[in-house]
């Protein structure tokens, strides 16, 4: 049974990824507490005792306002989570298991610019770019870039969720990157009745 970690594990998609395929996987999700994906320490130590088969980066945080008005501290935070976290635990995940999969959880944004995200977006465009510097590397590395879900993530957002994915959704396109149905460094973006490969 192949191990899969996932971060962001507090996270409606994860909880929902791990309920349903929990006999087909060995899944551990962690949340902040268990793992800090910005702490290069907190990272090294998770990972000095134990590897898996597929490493999920799906932590993520956001903290929209116009540019000219955020507070530079929370941007710098965003940045940190989505993006620095997503480096260090890729990269401690590898070093602990060479053969590791990685798969990195983007979003539409990534390719996208909105006024009140812009720690946001920069931070899912460089995960995609991180991701095919990954595969240039020899890693198999992939990244998904999803549009909107129903999840809690969004309700401090104040968006409708009038075109909103289910988490099973989500699911269905990492199952279908862990089938090796896809090549290493491929881009998946998607939402509601839409896919683009590598766009």
């Amino acid at each position: 049974m192949r191990s899969i970690l996932i971060t962001g594990g507090g996270g409606d998609w994860a909880k929902s990824f791990k309920t349903k395929y929990k006999n087909g996987f060995d899944i551990t999700t962690t949340d902040r507490k268990q793992l800090d994906v910005t702490s290069q320490q907190s990272v090294e130590d998770y990972f000095s005792n134990k590897k898996f088969d597929i490493v999920i980066n799906n932590a993520g945080c956001i903290h929209p306002k116009r540019l000219l008005e955020t507070d530079s501290q929370l941007w710098i935070n965003d940045i940190n989570v989505n993006l620095i976290g997503t480096f260090l635990v890729s990269k401690s995940a590898i070093n602990a298991n060479k053969e590791t999969m990685i798969i990195n959880i983007s979003s539409t944004a990534g390719f996208n610019s909105y006024p009140d995200w812009s720690s946001y977006c920069a931070s899912k465009a460089g995960v995609v770019t991180f991701t095919k510097c990954l595969s240039k590397d020899g890693v198999k590395a992939f990244c998904l870039c999803p549009g909107a879900i129903d999840t809690k993530f969004r309700d401090n957002l104040n968006l409708s969720n009038d075109n909103a994915m289910q988490c099973d959704e989500v699911s269905k396109y990492v199952l279908s990157v862990i089938s090796n149905n896809y090549t290493s460094g491929d881009i998946l973006f998607f939402r509601k009745n839409e896919f683009k490969l590598n766009p």
